[in-house]
């Protein structure tokens, strides 16, 4: 019984360091990523981002364009003040080259839609070409 206890003990220890290990690396190393062209499974492991969340997240950016900051992701649903705030930690808004060009009113003839398809084979369209995720520019096509 002595022996069955130490061994739950130590597994206990083991496995809490391992967590500390994880959560620290995870903490302090990870590079921040850029809201504007994250994919889903970047946004996904996010802490407080499930599937759902992430793919609002890309469905908002792909039919308004890019973030203007992190504070917009209130106005994605499912994202309130305290989940914001732990985002913050882990996300970057980097300044969009074309940016200038987002500011004009286009009409909707004005508008061109592109496509692009992500590892699971699900396709995107978008009006925000400089928005879709590095891996997946070689995908990007041009409808109209």
């Amino acid at each position: 019984m002595k022996n069955r206890n130490f061994i739950f003990k130590l597994i206990f220890i083991i496995n809490f360091f391992y967590f500390l290990l994880f959560w620290f690396s995870f903490g302090f190393s990870q590079e921040k990523i850029n809201l504007n062209e994250a994919t889903f499974r970047e946004l996904k492991s996010l802490p407080g981002i499930g599937p759902k969340i992430a793919q609002r997240i890309i469905k908002f950016r792909e039919k308004y364009g890019p973030f203007n900051s992190i504070e917009d992701l209130l106005k994605v649903k499912g994202i309130g003040k305290k989940k914001l705030e732990i985002l913050k930690n882990y996300l970057t808004v980097e300044e969009i080259e074309n940016r200038n060009l987002l500011n004009k009113n286009y009409s909707s003839n004005d508008l061109k839609i592109y496509y692009y398809v992500d590892e699971n084979g699900i396709i995107h369209y978008t009006h925000f070409p400089e928005t879709v995720p590095k891996k997946y520019k070689s995908t990007l096509k041009k409808i109209r």
